[in-house]
């Protein structure tokens, strides 16, 4: 097969890396270029491909197991919060209609205060079952109980120390 000619541009030190190259081997500049370039295109061969579809498969085989396992964390928080919501309906009592209107009120300014921790601990960094650091820490004369009630919005009263 006939040798097209080619005009190529090459660093001064490339030129001379090609040269003591053919040199060494015994063959033109041209054979170790033309071998370079036959190497480069190989790269595109059909092995090379299915090399790096392969690896493709390999990446997205590991990216669907992540994918699986925190689909299967989020079922696991789903029934988490519906065991939560039937064991709550299950120990505590309908609301008196007498109280069902003060009843929607407090419990409207607890979700609002609920959703204000939540947005806070998100915002912070902090994990959201650490009440004292999203809430503020209790003073030390406060119980756990009376803090957990000034969360929930009740009246915490306090008697006075006596020295």
């Amino acid at each position: 097969m006939p040798a097209t000619s080619i005009k190529t541009y090459l660093d001064p030190d490339l030129a001379r890396a090609v040269g003591r190259l053919a040199t060494a081997l015994g063959r033109s500049e041209s054979a170790i270029i033309a071998e370079a370039v036959r190497t480069r295109l190989s790269e595109n061969s059909e092995s090379a491909i299915e090399a790096e579809k392969e690896t493709l498969r390999r990446q997205l085989n590991r990216v669907e197991a992540r994918l699986d396992k925190a689909i299967w964390d989020l079922s696991q928080l789903k029934e988490c919060v519906l065991l939560f919501v039937r064991v709550w309906l299950e120990h505590n009592p309908p609301v008196d209609p007498n109280h069902e209107e003060s009843a929607a009120i407090s419990a409207e300014a607890r979700f609002a205060r609920f959703v204000d921790l939540v947005a806070n601990g998100l915002n912070s960094g902090q994990p959201l079952g650490d009440l004292d650091a999203l809430v503020g820490v209790a003073p030390e004369h406060e119980s756990s109980e009376d803090a957990h009630d000034r969360f929930n919005g009740h009246a915490v009263e306090h008697e006075e120390a006596t020295p």
